[in-house]
């Protein structure tokens, strides 16, 4: 970002510059400028430009909100579910139900943006989060049999499977719940047929 906010007027601002943004996402894609923005927003492109120098900087401030958004209600799942009380499938579960109810929303926007978003935000961002739940994880899968070479080698190959499914699948119109369930259970099964 440009400038931070520090009024509550400002974030507000930002706020409404970000939300138009993603509704934007949604239906025009890339094609939006910053005149749609500003317009669908209600502000003027100069309060658009106040905060964000071009597109770009707004794409990458959401997807690096979309991402820390993500990873801390699915450190919150991993926080309330210890290792030693808690089988995989069960945590694998409430994951996949994070994951697809951050993207249930707004769907099409989020799959858009990791097109979009540069690739210091989506790759380096994506890569530590996706490696800090990997490790995180991993000790679910050791407490049932795994090696901690295996298991991290099984949840690396699972975790890019996973996003894709729910970025494709997410915000279509099917029902969270069970686009969850769906998506949980082919996992499940994807890990189990690896061991």
């Amino acid at each position: 970002m440009r400038k931070r906010p520090r009024q509550q007027r400002s974030s507000f601002t930002v706020e409404v510059i970000l939300e138009a943004t993603t509704q934007l996402l949604d239906t025009e894609g890339a094609a939006m400028t910053t005149n749609r923005i500003a317009e669908t927003a209600g502000v003027s492109v100069g309060s658009v430009y106040q905060y964000f120098g071009d597109k770009q900087a707004i794409f990458d401030e959401l997807a690096a909100r979309h991402l820390a958004d993500a990873e801390a209600r699915m450190v919150a799942v991993l926080d309330a579910h210890p290792v030693e009380g808690t089988a995989w499938p069960t945590v694998l579960r409430e994951i996949v139900a994070v994951a697809v109810a951050e993207n249930a929303s707004h769907g099409r926007a989020h799959g858009r943006l990791r097109e979009l978003a540069s690739t210091a935000v989506v790759g380096d961002l994506y890569t530590a989060m996706a490696q800090r739940l990997v490790s995180r994880l991993s000790a679910y899968l050791v407490a049932d049999g795994w090696t901690p070479d295996e298991a991290e080698a099984d949840l690396r190959l699972t975790f890019p499977a996973l996003d894709a499914q729910i970025h494709q699948l997410a915000g279509t119109g099917l029902d969270a719940t069970e686009l969850a369930e769906q998506i949980a259970a082919y996992t499940e099964g994807a890990l189990r047929g690896r061991r």
